[in-house]
């Protein structure tokens, strides 16, 4: 990955925390710390990483309305 590339994931996944801390009243170390678990582990079996975001995302949300944070 081009190193210009890992600044904007980085760039798009602070935003993506912030917005998902903000709609759902969650701190934004727990999302943190939940959105990049579930990052981690999505990317590392994905053969196409173009959704990799979005289902990171989704399970975050899942994951804070069902308490396992």
């Amino acid at each position: 990955m081009l190193r210009g590339n890992a600044k904007s994931e980085d760039v798009d996944h602070d935003s993506i925390i912030q917005s998902i801390a903000q709609e759902m009243h969650y701190p934004i170390p727990v999302v943190k710390r939940v959105f990049e678990a579930e990052f981690s582990r999505i990317k590392a079996v994905a053969r196409i990483e173009d959704y990799v975001i979005l289902f990171a995302s989704r399970r975050t949300r899942a994951e804070l309305l069902a308490g396992r944070t």
